[in-house]
């Protein structure tokens, strides 16, 4: 029998994976076509999806910028989103991220030989960072997810074959605490020079330290 911890993640997982479908259709019906655009839905989807109140959890999101005005350098890190989860119960309280470098290659298709080399540059500059690093594939027919280490390290160049993760296996696991460094927060995001991030945060209501 499932506890209620188990529960919530598996609601969590759930919520994040509506909002990931809902900007895969967008993507499929050709509203946004262009990688940089299609995380900027699927970035404003989760903020408007984790402002919910599920269980006796209640999520909450912020989208971050940067102080200032600065330009973010995907090329600095490797990574074009970060994505930072906070949870806070009695029975477990964390705060970490991950790196995210985001593709849009077709099921069946396959990558250039000049598109694999700057995938796994970038996979490469990522895992520099953090060993928290992965790769979301956006495609038509649904997103799929692999670890940069899994990407860095294998030949093929059709990417959805290599990302053996569902969106909803992924976020599970992030939301299990499988996943993430607790070095990699929302107060990092100016530092790495990220181009885009979100921070979800969940906490069980009327939990006082």
């Amino acid at each position: 029998m499932e506890n209620k911890l188990e529960q919530a993640f598996k609601k969590a997982a759930q919520i994040a994976d509506t909002a990931v479908n809902a900007t895969m259709l967008k993507y499929s019906e050709e509203l946004v076509t262009d990688e940089d655009d299609i995380t900027g839905v699927l970035i404003g989807q989760l903020d408007a999806a984790f402002n919910c109140k599920v269980d006796g959890i209640v999520w909450s999101s912020s989208i971050l910028r940067h102080r200032k005005g600065r330009a973010a350098q995907e090329k600095k890190v490797g990574a074009d989103m970060l994505l930072h989860v906070s949870f806070k119960t009695p029975e477990l309280t964390y705060s970490k991220g991950i790196l995210i470098q985001s593709k849009r290659v077709d099921q069946g298709t396959s990558m250039s030989q000049s598109e694999h080399t700057e995938l796994l540059n970038q996979c490469k500059k990522m895992q520099g960072v953090t060993s928290a690093s992965f790769v979301f594939n956006y495609t038509k027919s649904g997103m799929r997810c692999a670890s940069a280490t899994k990407i860095a390290g294998t030949k093929d160049r059709k990417l959805h074959d290599s990302c053996n993760l569902t969106s909803y296996k992924f976020f599970l696991e992030l939301f299990q605490c499988t996943y993430g460094d607790r070095n990699i927060t929302s107060a990092r995001f100016d530092e790495l020079q990220i181009p885009r991030g979100i921070s979800i945060e969940g906490e069980l209501v009327n939990y006082k330290n």
